[in-house]
């Protein structure tokens, strides 16, 4: 009993770690080239996956459909976001770009109450009931449908990001931005667009959390939390890494959820981030202290 419990336990940490991964990985694409630290990172997911429910209460579309909407309109707003209230403060104060990013997110809670209310809504799909079934490992089918796609568009924007000229764009400009543009790189342009890639790339994930999903419009503190957990794990700026710590959070999560009793379940996944900071503060792939 015990090998098939630690089996599914197992399973179930590295399926939510990967989305926990592809979450972080929005993150970590945004900051790598404006320094900015999104405070409303766990909102915007929120909006998502309200858009998707709205999709379905007017068009009964089935969230991974909705992605048709849900990511085009998370994109566009994720170049309004940079043009019009990221791009005057880069270079200024962080206190100051934290401050407008926590503004927003307070903006985008009290927006998605007054519209959707405060009671926890679902979302369903087709796939919602679907089970795989390997041994004495079960697995959801939204779950192994986070996996594929994780694993796919994570493999996409690692050749994008080191194979195309625009990813050399990017590493330039995260390098030194002063350098790039005197090289000929657009930097603003070259942020308005990794800004809205960091935003399709959210939507994505929120796509991927929300079948079958409670959603609430003040869980975007949650999933800001963690998003900045699994980031300053992986190093900032290493997206092997920030997948990586999105595996370790996922896992954590799963096996305080199973084998610690009580509320220090939950605690688990902050302790082991504590413990890796302590040790690793450069990330997972960094150095040592």
């Amino acid at each position: 009993m015990l090998i098939p419990e630690f089996l599914q336990t197992l399973v179930q940490g590295f399926l939510l770690g990967s989305t926990y991964g592809l979450m972080a990985l929005g993150m970590a694409i945004i900051y790598a080239v404006s320094g900015v630290l999104n405070f409303a990172h766990g909102d915007f997911l929120s909006l998502a996956m309200y858009l998707c429910l709205a999709a379905f209460s007017y068009l009964a579309f089935d969230p991974y459909l909705a992605s048709v909407i849900v990511i085009p309109c998370m994109a566009a707003l994720g170049m309004g976001f940079y043009q019009w209230l990221v791009r005057p403060m880069v270079g200024r104060q962080m206190l100051m770009i934290v401050q407008l990013t926590l503004g927003v997110a307070f903006m985008v809670q009290s927006g998605l109450l007054m519209a959707f209310g405060g009671q926890p809504k679902r979302v369903p799909s087709v796939i919602e009931a679907k089970l795989l079934i390997v041994g004495d490992v079960v697995v959801r089918g939204p779950q192994l449908v986070a996996l594929g796609v994780s694993v796919v568009l994570a493999i996409c924007l690692y050749l994008s990001l080191n194979k195309t000229s625009f990813g050399r764009e990017v590493r330039a400009v995260q390098q030194v931005p002063r350098a790039a543009a005197l090289m000929g790189i657009n930097v603003p342009r070259t942020r308005l667009i990794t800004f809205a890639l960091g935003f399709a790339v959210l939507a994505v994930a929120g796509i991927l959390l929300v079948p079958g999903l409670p959603i609430h419009p003040s869980q975007g503190l949650r999933y800001t939390v963690i998003t900045l957990m699994v980031v300053v794990l992986g190093g900032l700026t290493n997206f092997v890494g920030v997948l990586l710590g999105g595996l370790l959070i996922g896992l954590a999560e799963a096996f305080g959820t199973v084998y610690v009793s009580g509320v220090s379940g939950f605690v688990l996944p902050y302790l082991i981030f504590i413990l890796i900071l302590l040790f690793r503060p450069k990330g997972l792939l960094g150095g040592a202290a």
